[in-house]
């Protein structure tokens, strides 16, 4: 097998385990060549090893299948790209860091992995239209949070005296997300199609800007009147080297939350949590 047939089938693999079953399943998804900027084909011809794609646009595909920047999957696919290009492996272990002489080194990498696994176990992908569905409006918005992170059937009243909504509007968005398909109904009740699943991030591409500025502009709102429970703040210097070393640890700790997560918890005695870790330059302005 050639270097691009290696390449493609790495990048097929991957595709499938962010919860896209086909690549034209993927290709639809995220708004298809107006988020790629390429026809189906030449993505297809890709993950079957005819071609490789550009630098830039790897990034973007990338991005499409909700890779984190400096997670595995996303180093796994970079490095299959280079071997296709340069024909070996022989230059990329001088991209790689030194391996530590912490002897607890190869404990931390297995519960690392093991703790990946769960969580991509938990992940799914929603489509664009899904997306718009969910995010329709704020009402809408936080009745799928509500139900994606409770099990079982939620009646209109119980949704109405959480949130406050009024039952017409609850009512309004549970005929939107079944609209949708992302949750069922059933008289004056509704249930999530994903709970207990953990929601890729919609890609961050230009057909899914106006969809991501709506969901930033819902969130604001609904936490102005919101309880914070916690809040740790710090202002450092650091070089752009040690910021993106820093983003893989936060990154990594926001992602442990899923662990955390149990919809079949009293909904008495539990509670529902936005984890929001943002950094911020502050000086010098842009």
């Amino acid at each position: 097998m050639n270097n691009s047939k290696v390449f493609g089938g790495v990048l097929s693999r991957i595709r499938k385990e962010q919860g896209f079953s086909t690549a034209h399943k993927f290709f639809k998804s995220i708004g298809g060549s107006k988020s790629l900027g390429l026809a189906f084909m030449s993505y297809w011809d890709m993950e079957r090893g005819k071609k490789l794609p550009k630098s830039w646009r790897l990034k973007a595909i990338m991005a499409a299948l909700g890779i984190a920047q400096y997670s595995p999957k996303a180093r796994e696919l970079v490095r299959a790209y280079f071997r296709a290009l340069s024909g070996s492996e022989e230059l990329i272990p001088f991209l790689l860091p030194p391996v530590s002489a912490d002897p607890d080194l190869p404990s931390r990498e297995l519960a690392e992995a093991a703790t990946h696994k769960a969580l991509a176990q938990l992940t799914v992908n929603l489509t664009v239209e899904q997306w718009k569905a969910r995010t329709g409006d704020m009402v809408t918005h936080i009745c799928q949070s509500y139900l994606v992170n409770t099990a079982g059937w939620v009646t209109v009243r119980e949704l109405a005296e959480a949130t406050k909504f009024k039952p017409e509007a609850v009512k309004k968005a549970f005929k939107a997300l079944a609209a949708g398909g992302l949750v069922e109904l059933s008289k004056d009740k509704a249930r999530s199609l994903f709970t207990g699943k953990l929601i890729q991030l919609l890609p961050t591409t230009p057909a899914t800007a106006a969809i991501r500025a709506t969901i930033r502009n819902n969130w604001d709102t609904w936490l102005k009147e919101s309880e914070r429970v916690a809040m740790k703040r710090l202002t450092v210097r650091m070089t752009k080297a040690n910021l993106d070393l820093y983003r893989q640890h936060l990154e990594k700790a926001v992602d442990l939350s899923g662990l955390y997560t149990n919809t079949e918890e009293s909904r008495q005695d539990s509670a529902i949590y936005l984890v929001d870790a943002s950094i911020f330059k502050v000086i010098p302005r842009g």
